[in-house]
Parts: C-alpha cells; structure tokens; sequence
C-alpha cells in the first residue's frame, strides 16, 4: 500500500495551544477529531502520531512533541521509519508572510526563516524537496516583535480567519495524497 506522511508544526502543552504557530497542528487536530481518530504517543519518533487509509494510500499524521524550533529532530526518524521518500511529506505550518486566513501549497524550497523548517531541513541534510501547505498569519510589522507575535492567539476575526484557512487546507489533503498537486493548487491559490 502507499504510505504517506502530512506533519502539523507547532509547539507542544496547553500555553501554546491555537496560538497563531500552532496553525499546523490545529490543522491537524482538527482533521483527526473530524474522522474520529486519536494520536498516539511514539516516543522513538518524538511525536504523536495516526493513520487513515484514504482510497488506497495510508496517510500518517504526525504532530511532534517537541518545540517548533527542533521539529527535524521528530521528521527525520519519522520519515525513515515510515520508509518514505521525500515526495511524499507535507509539511503544515503558519506563515508570516502570507495574509492572515490564507492558505497556500509550495513544493520545495528554503525555510523562508521559518525556524520549524530549517531543523526539518537541516535534520534532512539540507535535502528541501518536501511538500508545505502554509497557513497565513500575517505580520506583526517589525522583525523585532516576531517572537512574541507568533505565540499569541490574536483577535477574535483573526481565529476565524486561521480557522478558515485552516478548512480549506483540509479540504484538498484528498488531492495532495492522490498525487493531485495540480488540483489543489488551483483550488487554494484562486481564492
């Protein structure tokens, strides 16, 4: 059967939860609690980890228990694990360059100082040709207000709008695990 991994960054414990980081692995939650599904903890992988056959792919989810700033040390034995080329990984997580409630697919590429990717990378050996889908957030304004930025909640019209993006993002994982990139690209980037 073909295997496929879709890994939702954030940071791990209650005082991070649905802070605008987390948008990976609220992505996440929220596609396991819509399919009944419960992560399992794996500590040879330091994560959580689930799986659901969709048509005829096993598609692993995974939200590592460690901060977002070592994601790779959780990707990189998961990866191996599953036996799995680089392919097939997504990788979703909040961006800060794309506008708050936006939602949208690239294929490879740098870290975009992105501190979740650049481990998963650099724990790669600098190999980058993974799949993203990235949640926008917006910025804060001033790259100096970044760290704090990131681990808050924000307003109330800014949740439903990650949310939102959030729903989309689910709405083409079918695509995605079908090799159908094409589909759910031009589903997400003509909104």
């Amino acid at each position: 059967m073909k295997k496929f991994l879709i890994a939702g960054l954030g940071n791990p414990g209650t005082r991070y939860a649905n802070t605008r980081h987390n948008a990976g692995t609220d992505l996440i939650n929220l596609f396991l609690e819509k399919n009944s599904l419960e992560l399992k903890e794996n500590k040879s992988i330091k994560g959580e980890i689930s799986s659901l056959k969709i048509l005829d792919v096993e598609v692993f989810f995974l939200i590592p228990n460690i901060f977002m700033n070592h994601s790779g040390k959780s990707l990189k034995p998961t990866i191996k694990k599953l036996n799995l080329p680089l392919n097939k990984v997504l990788i979703i997580h909040d961006d800060l360059d794309l506008p708050s409630g936006t939602c949208k697919l690239k294929d490879g590429g740098g870290d975009g100082g992105h501190n979740g990717l650049k481990s998963i990378i650099e724990s790669l050996g600098g190999r980058k040709d993974f799949k993203r889908m990235r949640i926008g957030i917006g910025h804060p304004g001033e790259s100096k207000l970044v760290n704090k930025y990131v681990v808050q909640k924000g307003s109330l019209k800014e949740r439903q709008e990650r949310l939102s993006a959030i729903k989309r993002g689910i709405e083409v994982i079918e695509l995605i695990i079908n090799d159908r990139w094409d589909n759910a690209l031009n589903i997400l980037h003509s909104k």
